[in-house]
């Protein structure tokens, strides 16, 4: 994604976070949140267009761009100033017209301030979505496996209510070397002491847990440790990872992108190829300012919450893309 369709799309997204608040109702609060997003996501994108303006404010860099004929510097004052009030004034007063015709000039003046800042044409290194995943390993001596099971979950979970993001079955002769990779990722913590009811009630739920661990990491960075290692032991049906058709999807999805072969075995549930099929026509509706993509998991209660300002999305498949070129595959629940 280029630095001026990050910019198209925050400004966007915050020009509908505005509309939202006048159709549902608004507090002053969320108009200056709105104002203060909208200008970091500027600041950020401007100076990374000119590293030249890398110790520059704001004000300083509009005043730039404004001298340089640009059209649209008065409105993003506009929102500079709504944001610096938000930030120290204790009862600011917002105006709700203002800031949404200045969202709106920003929004339909990018064209022109590329001919000004034409670096804002510029590749953005591609990102993926961090969030802090807990890790349940469970030891299944009697078939030979470890099954790392990923969660979406914190201290005030029980295995009732943590979301399931992904599991790997892999033989245990590989576990040293797979928690090796995972010990590499950012705040990785095994057993974290913060985290003892949630274990607990995942042992009482399943008696072969053995740890559990928690990391900062992407799905992807998750899916390249675990995936090469997914066996293929005929397991009984229900008990496999391709038992739950989200996880055959991304797995086909990231494959599709990444051009290695998907962690899908022959006894899977799904057709393999019309599940490629289907998920190659969604890309194919993605504009290419969003490629690469990169694929992660969400909840059915966030794929539902995101399916307003998605891209593209097949329903069947539980499979949208985002504004941001992320491939969001739904979990089972």
């Amino acid at each position: 994604m280029r630095i001026i369709d990050s910019l198209e799309t925050g400004t966007l997204n915050a020009a509908r976070r505005m509309k939202a608040f006048g159709r549902n109702g608004y507090e002053q609060e969320d108009i200056g949140s709105v104002a203060r997003d909208v200008a970091a996501l500027w600041e950020r994108s401007l100076k990374a267009a000119d590293l030249s303006w890398t110790g520059k404010h704001l004000f300083a860099i509009t005043q730039l761009i404004q001298a340089a004929g640009w059209q649209g510097a008065a409105s993003l004052d506009v929102i500079r100033q709504a944001a610096n009030n938000d930030k120290h004034d204790a009862s600011p007063n917002h105006e709700y017209d203002q800031l949404l015709s200045a969202l709106d000039v920003l929004g339909s003046s990018l064209d022109t301030l590329a001919v000004v800042t034409p670096a804002l044409l510029n590749e953005l290194p591609a990102t993926l979505r961090v969030r802090r995943l807990v890790c349940a390993v469970y030891e299944v001596y009697h078939a030979g496996e470890t099954v790392y099971s990923f969660l979406a979950a914190d201290e005030t979970d029980s295995w009732l209510t943590a979301d399931g993001i992904d599991e790997f079955q892999v033989e245990n002769r590989h576990t040293s070397e797979i928690e090796a990779r995972l010990a590499a990722l950012p705040s990785y913590t095994l057993n974290p002491a913060g985290l003892d009811d949630l274990k607990k009630s995942l042992l009482e739920s399943d008696s072969e847990l053995w740890q559990i661990m928690y990391m900062d990491a992407s799905y992807q960075q998750i899916h390249e440790i675990l995936a090469p290692y997914q066996h293929k032991l005929p397991l009984l049906a229900g008990l496999h990872r391709e038992d739950e058709e989200g996880n055959v999807v991304a797995s086909i999805a990231q494959a599709l992108i990444t051009g290695v072969a998907p962690v899908v075995g022959p006894r899977s549930i799904v057709n393999i190829a019309s599940i490629s099929t289907a998920l190659l026509a969604v890309f194919a509706q993605v504009p290419s300012r969003l490629k690469p993509l990169r694929v992660d998991r969400c909840t059915p209660q966030e794929y539902r919450g995101l399916a307003r300002n998605c891209v593209t999305f097949d329903d069947a498949l539980g499979v949208m893309v985002t504004d941001r070129g992320v491939v969001l595959v739904r979990t089972g629940r």
